[in-house]
Order: C-alpha cells, then structure tokens, then sequence
C-alpha cells in the first residue's frame, strides 16, 4: 500500500487559489492556515499602523502595509505579517499584489493561538530571507521585542513595557509610548 503524495506548491500556484477570504501563507510549498484575528490584536496594529504611517509618509522613509498582503520570500514560501516596512530605497520589490523580497520590518502581533507559530516557524524564515529587523507584539503581556538580525540570527535589541517607548533606528525620530500602543479605551 501506498503513501498518498500531496505535491509541493509554488507561490505562482499559491497564487491562483481563489480567495475565499481566510488567512493563508505558504511555507517551503505547504498551506497554512491562520486563525481569525481578534478585535484585540486587530487595535494593537490599528495603533501602530496610524502613528508610524502617519510618520513614515510624512518623513517619506518608504511605504507600510498591513495584512492581509503576501510577502513572497522565495519560489515556494509567501507570509502575511501583521505589518511591513519597506525603506524607499527598496521600494522596486513592492508589485501589484504581493511583495517580492525581505521586507525591512517585519511586525508581528502575538496571540496564545499565533505565538509559537509566529516564533518557531515565521521568525526562522525571516531569518533567512535577511528581514533585518522584527518587531513582536504580545497582546497579552502588553510587551515588545525588538529583534536584530546579526549573522542570520535574531537577538533581542530591547524587550519593552510598562511606560516605556517603542523606536527604532529605521525611523529617526519616531517613537511610540507603549501606553499608547495597547490603548485598548478601556476594553480589555
């Protein structure tokens, strides 16, 4: 008897798959699924999407999107971080419907159903595909971590919390207290 074969996808075939309005990624030629985001997580990036958008436009460092939108990595790898920052430099890597190449941050907004995928899965394909910086936003404990690339691996530049403020060396000037990043208005 037999093993059935289920063949190895690349992102042009990813691509065609139509949209059925879930959360997919392609990683190394396998389907992902990706649970709903909750209205908490969904805050957190509203937050830091407004105040850093609002600073990347005016400064004109480069352009910010948030997922849903596909970051392809390589031919058969394709994540959706919660939200990228590409310098206008790179900005050539940016087409129509995805994004072909490493972006400059990647964010992602950690959830107890997306934790451990987001750390032990994503952050080694960022690695290496040469994301130089990436952020991890624990909507739980109200937490960052910068994270640095140095050699293909990751190292925590600052964990932050409390009253401490959000910066980056992409965005000279720029900060975000974390009050303000988990301002939820008394929700949660």
């Amino acid at each position: 008897m037999g093993a059935e074969v289920i063949p190895k996808l690349t992102y042009e075939e990813f691509r065609e798959f139509p949209d059925d309005g879930k959360h997919y990624e392609l990683i190394h030629g396998e389907v992902h699924l990706s649970p709903c985001r909750s209205t908490k997580h969904q805050l957190i990036l509203g937050n830091v999407s407004g105040n850093l958008g609002a600073y990347v436009r005016s400064a004109r460092l480069g352009v910010l999107f948030s997922a849903p939108l596909d970051v392809c990595l390589n031919s058969d790898t394709a994540l959706q971080p919660d939200l990228i920052f590409i310098s206008a430099e790179r900005v050539a890597i940016v087409q129509e419907n995805f994004v072909a190449g490493a972006p400059d941050l990647a964010v992602e907004v950690l959830s107890q159903s997306t934790a451990a995928h987001d750390r032990a899965t994503k952050l080694p394909i960022y690695a290496e595909a040469s994301v130089p910086e990436v952020w991890l936003i624990d909507s739980q404990a109200r937490t960052v971590e910068v994270l640095r690339l140095q050699e293909r691996k990751y190292f925590v530049e600052a964990t932050l919390a409390g009253d401490q403020v959000l910066a980056s060396n992409l965005f000279p000037g720029w900060q975000l207290p974390l009050r303000d990043l988990f301002d939820f208005r008394g929700r949660f």
